[in-house]
């Protein structure tokens, strides 16, 4: 008893091909969320890099300024040299604001090309530094 006519009844000519439609489109769903989890990868990356820049540039700029700040034009001087100094360095583009004696703001912005699609990302980021005084424990500098 052979059932290959059987078989043959079953497939019908409409239902060919059909797994290779189907995975046409999870190949290609596939790729697209690999090239997107890629690119997503590169928006981090440039945030990451942003931050770390920004908090070493505020860091570095309060250090410059010395342990007892005058607050004056000088200070300022030193604190926006640093700051622009490391940036310089880092390869990074970024502004420097003295907010008071000791107290310095950096902000950062990295620009990356994510590598799949070839999209400019920009992230940025600002960070805070206050020069703290003190033995044990710090204080702010007023």
């Amino acid at each position: 008893m052979s059932h290959a006519p059987c078989r043959r009844a079953l497939l019908s000519k409409d239902d060919r091909g059909s797994v290779a439609v189907l995975f046409c489109f999870i190949v290609l769903i596939a790729g697209i969320l690999v090239t997107a989890l890629v690119d997503a990868g590169t928006a981090i990356q440039a945030a990451n890099r942003a931050d770390t820049y920004s908090a070493e540039a505020a860091r570095a700029a309060s250090i410059a300024v010395g342990p007892v700040p005058a607050g004056g034009a000088a200070d300022v001087q030193l604190a926006t040299s640093a700051a622009n100094s490391y940036l310089q360095q880092a390869g990074a583009t970024g502004a420097v604001s003295v907010l008071g004696p000791g107290l310095i703001e950096v902000s950062v912005t990295v620009t990356a090309s994510t590598p799949l699609l070839g999209i400019p990302v920009s992230q940025t980021r600002t960070h805070t530094a206050q020069l703290q005084v003190g033995v044990t424990s710090g204080e702010g500098v007023s």
